[in-house]
């Protein structure tokens, strides 16, 4: 048997795990209604970044970085459904420190072109995550440190090599690590709660100030708008 011949069987088991990943979340209601949200997240992304056509240079920066985005999302989608939930965290960690640049930028437009024309030591400095976030929170009056609890929970769970991270790669009674993907509900659930919220949240501050009258992206905007808002309603943690 070609060495090949295991990679094509891997597959298999990613598209078969993929069939039963959507067959649980069809089944659950909550679980149904979070796979929507991201779904109209990422739709509402796509037409900020590839249907509206950019009034300035900056919006043109800020539909880049809607590009990533909507990548980060559909690998963790890929990466989650079919098995990978750890590397599927890590991607909602790339999404995260972006919507929060993103956020940053519709606050001080006038820091894009600085960004842009930043040197690595300058972009570490001036942008980094942790910058990001705390210039995020002094503006918001948030005192508690949730940006960056999430942000290191996440890295310390998926991004980085860790020993607390071999619990996303566990499953069964035994709790055991397992080598390549396999269907675990519960990490299945906690993974695409936290995308939906996430995204949601990336895909609301993106496409809150398009410029021009681009009446598409408009209509785009409020359905999602109404959409975004209901899933809060439901299920905004306390």
């Amino acid at each position: 048997m070609a060495t090949t011949d295991n990679l094509t069987s891997l597959h298999k088991h990613e598209e078969e795990l993929r069939a039963k990943s959507l067959a649980a979340i069809e089944a659950d209601a909550a679980l149904s209604e979070h796979w929507n949200l991201v779904g109209e997240a990422m739709n509402a992304i796509y037409a900020f970044t590839h249907d509206h056509a950019h009034g300035s240079e900056n919006e043109l920066t800020l539909q880049y970085l809607g590009v990533r985005l909507f990548n980060a999302a559909g690998a963790s989608v890929k990466l989650a459904l079919s098995g990978y939930y750890q590397k599927a965290f890590d991607q909602v960690r790339d999404l995260i420190e972006t919507y929060f640049l993103v956020d940053y930028f519709s606050t001080y437009p006038d820091k894009i072109d600085e960004w842009k024309r930043a040197d690595k030591k300058k972009r570490i400095s001036h942008f980094g995550p942790g910058f990001i976030r705390n210039a995020l929170d002094k503006r918001d009056g948030y005192t508690s440190g949730g940006r960056k609890k999430i942000y290191d929970l996440i890295s310390e769970l998926a991004s980085h090599a860790s020993y607390l991270g071999i619990s996303l790669t566990a499953t069964g009674p035994a709790n055991m690590a397992q080598v390549g993907p396999f269907f675990d509900e519960k990490k299945l659930a906690i993974w695409l709660q936290e995308l939906a919220m996430r995204l949601s949240h990336a895909a609301v501050v993106l496409v809150s100030n398009s410029e021009g009258s681009d009446t598409m992206h408009l209509m785009t905007r409020k359905h999602y708008l109404e959409v975004a808002n209901e899933w809060w309603s439901k299920y905004r943690r306390a």
